[in-house]
């Protein structure tokens, strides 16, 4: 699904999805210019490392119902929003020249990816519940001691 991001051309927006008030530990989209949207979730195996999905969180999570359980849809619908991720130079961006991030600290282990977009490094990330997405020299991230790894390469 990374090939896909990179694929995707110039970045609209990126928002927290779900139920407000948002915080670290919920799903995030992005939202390209030429309509692609593709929704990071965090992953399976340990609360660790991101998932990535094309569509919108709400079809993939419910959209079954809409047919299902329309009545269950249209509540789950009419209470879903979203919420702006602060990160204005990522928009009108392409993401470029992935590589694996790791978190050093207080083990080591791969929680994400790392782009170059609009001459920055944008971390998009996933560890103990927590879905980050900022640059990678944030504040943030240095408790984790986050290392750039390995370029992606599609399996």
């Amino acid at each position: 699904m990374i090939d896909d991001l990179l694929k995707a051309g110039a970045i609209a927006r990126i928002a927290r999805v779900g139920y407000a008030p948002f915080e670290g530990d919920d799903p995030i989209e992005i939202t390209f210019a030429n309509g692609a949207v593709f929704n990071i979730d965090i992953g399976f195996e340990g609360a660790t490392d991101i998932v990535v999905r094309e569509g919108t969180l709400l079809e993939a999570a419910y959209g079954h119902l809409r047919v299902e359980e329309p009545a269950a849809f249209a509540a789950i619908e009419r209470n879903w929003s979203s919420e702006d991720i602060d990160l204005p130079w990522l928009v009108g961006g392409q993401l470029t020249n992935p590589r694996r991030l790791a978190m050093t600290n207080p083990y080591r282990v791969d929680v994400g990816y790392v782009f170059e977009v609009n001459g920055r490094q944008f971390a998009l990330f996933g560890e103990a519940d927590f879905i980050t997405a900022n640059e990678l020299g944030d504040e943030e991230n240095e408790a984790l001691r986050v290392e750039i790894g390995a370029p992606y390469s599609a399996a």
